[in-house]
């Protein structure tokens, strides 16, 4: 008997010891899941904002030092001219028929540069101005939203307004923003040299490898400089267009002759990009532009110009301001048969460029931002997209020494 209840009893304790959760227990259960997964959550979406807010830094700093740096390189350059420079006393002489059908950028020989102003509101853009920027702004074709010297014609020259053209009208300039334009010796092509003096319209040189027929060339002493439209290449020999007027002796570099140009244009996102073209040795430019630089809404530029002979910046001044400027500078004269001299004696550039990350990569902002491009007033669209301002000042070297 003492056996049967001493088995029962063990019965009862068992199913006792297996009972569930109580309701209670349930709940606190619950409640501690909750505030586990919240926290969990809580992490995953900081992370991932941090790590977006992080990516978007990261490629507007990328995007914005990119920029900078292809613009400073190709502007140190301007004006070199094999071993001469387009600055007053280089005595370039352009050669005739090269002008035929060209523009006036394309036949500017003479300047390391072209600039031109950007036009908003009938107003230039420079200094105390103010701009306002739309979301994936259209590309122009009115070449009066531009104004220059009128060695330049006055104007953005046409040929910015058909090179975007050719993809289409992707590629267009786009309002308030300013162009420059850059000659230079054909980085692709090394110079050569000399090895004797020069006939009456050929120069017998160490390797006529990069130099090809119907390129525009420079043959060079390093005191005066002739360009020409190579005619033939045989061996080592190349034979111009016309007679070059002068002997080149031997040491002497015959060169490229290049005209790179960069302009903000409405790239593939919609969105303003940096877009270069360069006539490459050509007579005309024969490549459409290329996008070098997403999401750069703008940019602004200033010329330092030498107005007293001194070879320092004594005042800086937008493109279309650059010939009244130097005027009072002798050294800014025009040579005879040179050619227009108004941005040789630009001493430096200042640039700024307004760089904009990927959209969402900050909150929707209650109002528009404005940021200042070297005293330019620029308003950005009201979007999720984080902006910041990259500034350089680029000293010219073949305008300073």
């Amino acid at each position: 008997m003492s056996l049967i209840t001493h088995g029962h009893e063990s019965r009862a304790r068992a199913r006792s010891g297996a009972r569930g959760f109580s309701l209670i227990e349930l709940m606190i259960a619950l409640t501690l899941g909750l505030i586990v997964t919240g926290a969990v959550i809580a992490t995953f979406v900081s992370v991932h904002s941090a790590s977006k807010d992080t990516a978007a830094i990261g490629e507007l700093a990328d995007n914005g030092r990119i920029a900078i740096d292809i613009l400073q390189e190709t502007l140190r350059g301007a004006g070199y001219m094999a071993c001469n420079s387009t600055m007053w006393g280089g005595q370039m002489v352009v050669k005739g028929g090269l002008g035929v059908n060209q523009s006036p950028l394309q036949q500017d020989f003479s300047e390391a540069l072209a600039g031109y102003e950007a036009q908003y509101n009938g107003a230039d853009t420079g200094p105390g101005s103010s701009i306002t920027l739309s979301e994936n702004p259209p590309g122009v074709t009115a070449q009066s939203d531009w104004t220059t010297s009128a060695g330049l014609g006055g104007t953005l020259d046409s040929t910015v307004i058909s090179e975007g053209q050719m993809k289409n009208d992707a590629a267009l300039p786009i309002q308030g923003s300013d162009a420059i334009a850059v000659h230079t010796t054909y980085p692709e092509v090394d110079p050569v040299y000399t090895t004797a003096a020069s006939g009456a319209s050929s120069v017998t040189v160490q390797s006529a490898a990069g130099l090809r027929q119907g390129e525009t060339a420079i043959v060079s002493n390093c005191a005066q400089s002739v360009v020409d439209e190579i005619d033939d290449v045989s061996g080592d020999t190349v034979r111009f267009d016309q007679s070059l007027g002068q002997s080149f002796g031997a040491g002497s570099q015959v060169g490229v002759f290049d005209t790179i140009v960069f302009y903000i244009g409405t790239g593939r996102d919609g969105d303003g990009a940096l877009y270069t073209f360069s006539s490459a040795g050509q007579p005309q430019f024969d490549t459409p532009p290329a996008e070098l630089v997403p999401d750069v809404e703008n940019m602004q530029i200033l010329y330092g110009v030498d107005t007293n002979g001194s070879m320092a910046a004594t005042e800086y001044v937008t493109a279309d301001q650059v010939s009244a400027a130097e005027a009072g500078n002798p050294d800014c004269q025009p040579l005879p048969g040179s050619g227009p001299v108004d941005f040789n004696c630009v001493i430096s550039i200042k640039i700024a460029l307004l760089v904009a990350s990927p959209p969402g990569a900050v909150p929707m902002p209650t109002q528009a931002r404005t940021f200042d491009l070297l005293g330019t007033r620029v308003t950005a669209p009201i979007d999720t997209r984080m902006r910041q301002v990259f500034e350089t000042t680029v000293s010219l070297r073949d305008t300073t020494n």
